[in-house]
């Protein structure tokens, strides 16, 4: 199982503090994206490394069934997509013009795993899509508090905050949707590390085109082996 942005070198011992509101947050927010049959949301991140390089992102994505994924990804390093169809994974670099097809998995989470894995692509929002995400957070944190309910960009939001040796998590989740709504990673090792994210646009359920999710490479292009 991976969680690409929560994961950390050091695991919780599962004994610390959890609050019990916390931990029922987040399972009714695992719960409800599980009973979902299809969903799109648009993602914008804002991230420094350790060197404090800045790197903005700005992503749209469409997940259908267990097998299906579109995504549309705009950052410095210029515009991509994603498509999975339940069969291959493939990619589209539009400034390079330059594009790859790759077999994979028979569903969508094991292909976020494996494309992470070998590939170092991170999925937009892929954190909540596990329906362990409650069990992970408690495995490599020590700490899991609830916060309340707080109004962030006039929409009512319950706050929750994980805690350990090197990081601290904050999640905003809309509370009449069960859905997030802003996240963010600060690191306790290294002031100029920092992640942010804002969710925004959630459809529960949209119809979704099978063919939205298939890859045909422009006549012109150059197919390349993705690195």
């Amino acid at each position: 199982m991976l969680i690409a942005l929560f994961i950390t070198s050091c695991n919780s011992s599962g004994n610390g503090e959890y609050d019990s509101r916390a931990v029922a947050t987040l399972d009714k927010l695992t719960e409800t994206i599980g009973e979902l049959n299809s969903l799109s949301y648009t993602l914008e991140s804002f991230s420094s490394d350790k060197e404090g390089i800045v790197n903005e992102k700005l992503s749209d994505a469409y997940l259908k069934g267990p097998n299906k994924l579109f995504v549309v990804h705009q950052g410095i390093n210029g515009r991509k997509n994603f498509w999975y169809n339940g069969e291959k994974f493939a990619y589209f670099l539009f400034d390079k013009n330059e594009y790859d097809i790759l077999d994979a998995p028979d569903n969508t989470l094991a292909v976020i795993d494996s494309i992470h894995s070998a590939y170092g692509i991170y999925f937009p929002a892929a954190d909540f899509l596990y329906p362990t995400l409650t069990d992970d957070i408690i495995e490599n944190y020590d700490q899991l508090l609830y916060f309340g309910e707080e109004k962030l960009d006039d929409v009512d939001c319950i706050v929750l905050e994980a805690i350990n040796e090197n990081h601290i998590v904050a999640i905003w989740i809309e509370k009449e949707s069960n859905l997030p709504h802003k996240m963010t990673i600060e690191s306790l090792t290294n002031e100029n590390k920092y992640f942010q994210a804002v969710y925004s646009n959630w459809r529960k359920d949209p119809k979704l085109p099978d063919i939205m999710f298939e890859f045909q490479p422009p006549s012109n292009s150059v197919q390349k082996a993705l690195k």
